[in-house]
């Protein structure tokens, strides 16, 4: 007589689970690198047995959304006495999801609009209390100086979340809030602000030259559509159209496929920041000297470059392994003289500790610079560098911006 196989009992939190593993899967490697099948594989269940829970992949990633979102909700909530309290709320979930604002950031474009505008207006829902406390503790700042700190802060701790690495977990929540309280006490922010007027908020006009060189033409073209769409939604003869109607497959003579020019948009970009942090390091007499500089020069790159800011920051995934290496050793090198910059300038700080302010600064940069509320002002420039010398520790009444 054969003997009865005990019969196993899924587990109840099964779904939780396999939103965990595609987030985290969807994290590393991207949305379109990502199959049913690996994330059922990080779950240990098979492919068919995933289905019984999520329809598939855009399903699964509108989960993972929704419950980065939701469990951030109740941090939100509640009385916290003041902002500090709010602040200090707030840091400890997003410690614990730190990976959440990659995926909202890279991901969320690959879900469809009316999903995307739903998750927005939850997302807005869902930090308005933050936006409350900024607004009640800032009276002397209009409604677009009050979004400004907000968005700062979430940037800051979204990203600072994002690279704990060899700082303990409650220090990296301490420099998250000391950080977001000395952004949102800037008191020098109201003056910046202060010219709200039709003139000062009209759009900026962009005509869009293209390079006479049809190389340059190409990769310029390609660099905005990356950023606009996302890589993968990007075809070939989209580039080749769009770039003074070339043929597609005259492509070919310039590029070998479309990854090479995400890698030569990835590699121009991050050559033009280490050229110019060069100049910084080399005409400065000290290290707050120096960074100051090279401050200005990164929110000067974030908003005249911003495609290829935005395609630095978010398609790197797609760029094959053998070439990633390289593009992520010019990231590091770059990380690497800010911090040595900060630590020269606050030797109270450990290495890795000036690391993360150094992240938390070219997260605030790139947020502001792309938002359009920022965009469309004319002293965006200066309120946005004013605001990254608090990040990092500088005087106030630094250099102009370059």
């Amino acid at each position: 007589m054969t003997e009865a196989r005990p019969r196993t009992t899924r587990p109840r939190d099964r779904k939780q689970q396999i939103i965990a593993a595609a987030s985290e899967q969807f994290r590393a490697s991207g949305f379109h690198n990502v199959g049913i099948s690996d994330i059922a594989e990080a779950v240990g269940i098979s492919g068919p047995a995933l289905y019984r829970h999520f329809r598939g992949k855009q399903e699964l990633l509108y989960a993972t959304l929704v419950d980065a979102i939701d469990k951030n909700t109740a941090a939100f909530q509640g009385d916290h006495g003041d902002l500090s309290g709010m602040l200090d709320a707030v840091a400890a979930p997003m410690l614990e999801r730190r990976h959440a604002g990659v995926l909202w950031e890279r991901e969320l474009t690959h879900l469809p609009r009316e999903q995307r505008r739903e998750l927005r207006a939850r997302y807005v829902a869902t930090i308005e209390p933050l936006r409350a406390a900024i607004a009640a503790s800032r009276p002397d700042l209009p409604p677009v100086g009050v979004e400004l700190l907000l968005r700062a802060v979430i940037a800051v701790f979204a990203t600072m979340s994002q690279h704990v690495g060899k700082v303990e977990p409650a220090r990296v929540r301490r420099l998250m809030t000391d950080v977001a309280a000395a952004v949102c006490g800037f008191d020098g922010l109201a003056a910046l602000v202060a010219d709200t007027g039709a003139e000062g908020t009209r759009p900026v006009a962009r005509g869009r030259l293209l390079p006479v060189s049809r190389r340059e033409a190409v990769l310029t073209v390609a660099t905005r559509l990356f950023a606009e769409r996302g890589y993968e939604a990007v075809g070939m003869e989209d580039i080749a159209t769009a770039a003074a109607g070339m043929a597609g497959p005259s492509l070919y003579h310039h590029f070998a496929g479309k990854s090479a020019i995400l890698v030569a948009a990835l590699t121009r970009c991050l050559e033009a920041m280490l050229f110019d942090l060069s100049a910084a390091l080399e005409y400065a007499e000290e290290p707050g000297e120096a960074l100051d500089a090279a401050l200005g020069s990164f929110v000067r790159i974030s908003l005249q470059h911003g495609d290829a800011m935005r395609a630095l920051l978010h398609e790197i995934v797609n760029v094959p392994a053998e070439e990633r290496q390289n593009v992520r050793r010019m990231q590091h090198d770059y990380v690497a003289e800010w911090t040595a910059l900060v630590t020269g300038h606050r030797p109270e700080l450990s290495a890795p500790e000036a690391e993360l302010l150094v992240h938390a600064a070219h997260s605030l940069v790139n947020t502001l610079s792309r938002d359009g509320e920022i965009w469309t002002r004319a002293a965006r420039r200066d309120e946005i560098v004013a605001l990254g010398r608090v990040v990092l520790g500088l005087p106030s009444g630094g250099s102009p911006a370059v």
